[in-house]
């Protein structure tokens, strides 16, 4: 007789019938949320030209004084970059050990940028920050007056971006119990392809410092907290008991004993 197999052990617990379908809705949802946005983060011609660069702290400053003829490029190569972290869990198919739990993981992907959209949202609406490019007088008036102008705060791609990678990175180091240097350095990698989205959205004039250093906490607690949250403790097999101790002469007490 063939022994049979064990059950293979889940790391997460998730329910794709109902998680999927509401982490899916909610993300669909977001892109409403987006639309509004840029119309309540509009700004006046007066509003505009009321903006004074010594207003802002001294360590965002700089970036409204960069170059206006290379924000198209910057914005191009933020967009590429940002289109490569999103895709990047896609990496995890190639691993037998991972792909075989697809549904679920599809599920805490969706729920993950859920998360972090709401995060934004929460942010941007809450929060009137002009674009660091409107302060630059080099820029043609015409283009820092109307939507989606005061919504700098805090940087929605950084947080897309570092959501997506930290996530790959949390799952596979779960997956295969990675600990240590090893994960941390793998949560390093995982920084650059979410930093350059964010060098270039400052390089573009769109956001300042602290906006992308803000996307990138939101995104990397989204990325990571979301798996944490689901996965399956397992039990260490120690049990730890106590029961009264009686001694002769009267001495009482208390015993502790610990099962392996």
């Amino acid at each position: 007789m063939k022994a049979e197999k064990a059950p293979r052990e889940k790391v997460y617990k998730i329910n794709p019938w109902w998680e999927l379908p509401a982490a899916g809705g909610a993300v669909l949802l977001s892109s409403a949320g987006f639309r509004k946005l840029e119309k309540v983060s509009s700004m006046t011609t007066d509003e505009v030209l009321a903006l004074n660069p010594n207003d802002v702290n001294g360590f965002d400053r700089p970036v409204i004084f960069h170059d206006p003829s290379k924000y198209a490029n910057a914005q191009s190569k933020s967009d590429l970059f940002l289109n490569i972290s999103i895709f990047t869990p896609a990496i995890l198919a190639l691993d037998k050990k991972v792909r075989k739990d697809w549904m679920e993981l599809l599920s805490l992907y969706l729920a993950s940028h859920a998360v972090d959209n709401a995060l934004y949202f929460a942010a941007a609406f809450s929060t009137r920050r002009p674009r660091p490019f409107l302060y630059n007088k080099d820029v043609p008036i015409e283009e820092r007056v109307g939507d989606n102008k005061s919504n700098s705060f805090f940087s929605g791609h950084t947080g897309f971006a570092t959501t997506s990678t930290f996530f790959l990175v949390k799952v596979y180091t779960d997956y295969h119990n990675i600990k240590g240097w090893k994960r941390l350095g793998l949560y390093g990698l995982a920084t650059v392809p979410a930093g350059l989205v964010g060098f270039y959205r400052m390089e573009s004039g769109r956001h300042f410092r602290t906006d992308v250093l803000l996307g990138f906490v939101a995104g990397a607690a989204s990325g990571i907290l979301v798996p944490e949250l689901h996965r399956i403790k397992k039990k260490s097999g120690k049990a730890m008991a106590f029961s009264p101790y009686y001694a002769p002469g009267g001495a009482t007490g208390l015993t502790m004993t610990m099962g392996i």
